[in-house]
C-alpha cells in the first residue's frame, strides 16, 4: 500500500513540520536560551537546551509529518557530526529559509532557479564570513568553551584540560563517582573495551599489573589449547599476561576468568575494540609499543618468542591503559605523523589523530558529578559542546555569530531571490538571541549598526564592548558548517514535489 501527496497539500505538512521542530529548538539559541524537559518511553525525563538532543527526540505518530522530521532533523545532525555545535543555529537559519523561499514558490517561482540562487548566495556569504576569521588566543578558547557550555565552570575546566591535551581526541568525558567534576590524566596508552566481567574487581575498582606479556592474535581463539605453549608459560613464571584478538570465544573467557579466580593467575583476555584499517592500526600501535609479534591463530603457530612487553597496565571495567616509553617510539610517532599530513580522508585523518595524541599524550577524563542522574546527563551534553566547540575554535573564531551576520548582511548584494533570502536569515539569529534575552531587538541593532560594529552588545553588563577585547566570541567552523547544512536541507525540501510512503499490507491470518 502507498500514501502519495503533492503539491499544495505537501507544502502545508512540511511548513507544519518544519515550524513545528525548529520553534522548539530556536527557544534555546543564546546564552538565556531556555530549556526543554524531554520525556522518552525509554529513559527517565531530564532537562536539556542541546538542540540536537531536543530534535533528536521530536517524533510523530503520522508517518507524512514524520518523514519531513527526520529529513530536517538531519540537517542539525550532520552539524553536531562535523563539528560538535552550532546545532540550534542551522534550525535558525533553516526555518527562516524555508519560510521565505516557499512563499514565493506559493507565488510561482520556480524551485529549482531558487536553489541555484541560494547556493550563489551562499558562496558569497562564506567569502565574506572567511574575512571575518581572526586566529585564536588562549583567551578565545576560554571564552568559547564558557559559552558553549553556558557555565563558567565547566568552561574553565574543559579550557584547561583541554590547554594540556591540545586536542579532543585526547579526552574522554563520563559520569564521576563524585558529586563534584574533577578530571585525571593517565599517560599511556589507552584501549576502549568491551566491559570486563565485574569479578576481576572484587577488591578495588582498578588492577594495576607489572611486566606484562602481550600477546596479539588475528583471527578466532576458539581454546586456550591453541595457544597452550604460553598459557603453560604463564601458570609456570607467574608473570601476568594479556591477551588481545580479533574475536574470541565464550568458553575461553570462562576459561581464563576460572584461572584468575581459582589459581589467582593475572590473565586477561579482550578482542581489539575497532574494525577493519582501524583495528590494524591499533595492532600496529600494540605492536611498536609492546615489541610483540602478531600471529594469525587460524593458520600459525603461536610461540612463547611471539608475546612483547609492557611495563605497567592499568585495567578498569571499560578501559585498559598501557605504559609506554615514548623515547623508543620517536621514529614510530614520526612515520605516523607524515602518514597523517599525506591523508586526505577526513575519517581515517581524525583516527591518525586519535592514535597519535595516545602515544604522546595519553587521555585525560572528565568526571562529571551531580546529585540526580537528570543533572549529571545535561552537565556531560554541556561538556561535550564546550569541547568540540573549543576544538573547532583552532581553526579560527569570529565576533558573535548574531553580530557578524548581521554585519555581512549589511554589506550584502541583492542580486537575486535567493540574496534576498538568505540575508534575511542570516538575521533570524540575532534577532532569536535578544528574544530570547528578553531585548528589543531594533534598539540594539541601531548601536550595534551606529559603532560601525566596532562594539557589540553584553547583556550581563548591559554595555558595549570593543569587538577586540570582548568575550563574546564564536567558532567559525560552527557558523560555516551550520550555514552550508541548512541551505541545503532547505533546497533539497523546497525541491521537492512528492512525498511517497510504502506501507507493508497487514494481512491477519487464523492460527489454526
Amino acid at each position: 500500500m502507498k500514501k502519495v501527496i503533492q503539491g499544495k497539500e505537501l507544502w502545508e505538512v512540511m511548513d507544519k513540520t518544519v515550524n513545528l521542530l525548529c520553534d522548539a529548538v530556536s527557544s534555546t539559541l543564546g546564552p538565556t536560551g531556555n530549556n526543554v524537559l524531554i520525556n522518552h518511553w525509554e529513559l527517565a525525563p531530564y532537562i536539556t537546551k542541546d538542540g540536537v538532543t531536543i530534535a533528536s527526540s521530536i517524533e510523530s505518530d503520522d508517518q507524512i509529518e514524520n518523514t519531513i522530521l527526520e529529513i530536517v532533523k538531519e540537517a542539525s545532525l550532520k552539524t553536531n557530526e562535523k563539528v560538535g555545535d552550532g546545532t540550534t543555529t542551522t534550525l535558525v537559519l533553516l526555518q527562516s529559509i524555508f519560510n521565505e523561499s516557499l512563499k514565493i514558490i506559493k507565488e510561482g517561482y520556480n524551485s529549482i532557479l531558487l536553489k541555484k540562487e541560494l547556493e550563489e548566495a551562499l558562496e558569497e556569504i562564506l567569502k565574506k564570513l572567511e574575512k571575518e576569521k581572526q586566529k585564536p588566543k588562549p583567551k578565545h578558547l576560554l571564552q568559547i568553551a564558557k559559552t558553549s557550555a553556558n557555565d563558567e565552570k565547566i568552561g574553565n575546566l574543559v579550557f584547561e584540560v583541554y590547554q594540556k591535551m591540545k586536542n579532543k581526541y585526547s579526552i574522554q568525558i563520563q559520569e564521576g563517582l563524585k558529586e563534584e567534576d574533577y578530571f585525571e590524566i593517565n599517560r599511556g596508552y589507552t584501549l576502549e573495551v568491551e566491559k570486563i566481567s565485574t569479578l576481576y574487581f572484587q577488591k578495588e575498582e582498578k588492577l594495576l599489573w607489572k611486566d606484562v606479556n602481550i600477546l596479539i592474535l588475528k583471527g578466532r581463539l576458539e581454546s586456550l589449547e591453541e595457544i597452550s605453549e604460553i598459557i603453560n608459560e604463564t601458570l609456570k613464571s607467574k608473570q601476568p599476561l594479556l591477551i588481545l584478538a580479533e574475536e574470541i570465544e565464550k568458553n575461553v573467557y570462562e576459561e581464563i576468568l576460572s584461572l584468575y579466580l581459582t589459581n589467582s593467575e593475572k590473565i586477561l583476555a579482550i578482542t581489539i575494540p575497532e574494525y577493519a584499517s582501524h583495528r590494524e592500526g591499533i595492532e600496529e600501535d600494540l605492536i611498536a609499543i609492546s615489541k610483540a609479534m602478531i600471529k594469525n591463530i587460524d593458520y600459525e603457530k603461536v610461540e612463547v618468542k611471539d608475546l612483547g612487553l609492557i611495563k605497567n597496565i592499568e585495567i578498569e571495567k571499560e578501559k585498559i591503559t598501557l605504559a609506554n616509553q615514548k623515547e623508543d617510539l620517536k621514529k614510530y610517532i614520526k612515520d605516523l605523523k607524515t602518514k597523517y599530513k599525506n591523508c586526505h580522508n577526513s575519517y581515517d585523518k581524525e583516527f591518525l589523530e586519535k592514535r597519535l595524541s595516545k602515544l604522546e599524550k595519553g587521555v585525560a577524563t572528565i568526571c562529571v558529578g551531580g546529585v540526580t542522574k537528570t543533572e549529571i546527563k545535561e552537565k556531560i551534553m554541556r561538556y561535550e559542546d564546550a569541547l568540540c566547540a573549543i576544538d573547532h575554535a583552532r581553526n579560527g573564531v569570529v565576533v558573535g555569530e548574531g553580530v557578524t551576520l548581521l554585519k555581512i548582511k549589511e554589506n550584502l548584494a541583492e542580486k537575486n531571490q535567493g540574496f534576498l533570502i538568505l540575508k534575511e536569515a542570516i538575521s533570524q539569529p540575532f534577532i532569536k538571541i535578544m528574544d530570547n534575552l528578553g531585548k528589543k531587538v531594533e534598539p540594539i541593532q541601531q548601536q550595534i549598526q551606529k559603532y560601525q560594529y566596532q562594539k557589540v552588545y553584553e547583556y550581563k553588563t548591559d554595555k558595549y564592548e570593543d569587538i577586540n577585547d570582548t568575550s563574546i566570541l564564536d567558532s567559525y567552523d560552527v557558523i560555516t558548517t551550520a550555514l552550508k547544512n541548512a541551505t541545503n536541507i532547505a533546497s533539497f525540501l523546497l525541491t521537492t514535489n512528492f512525498l511517497i510512503i510504502n506501507e507493508k499490507d497487514k494481512i491477519e491470518k487464523d492460527v489454526l
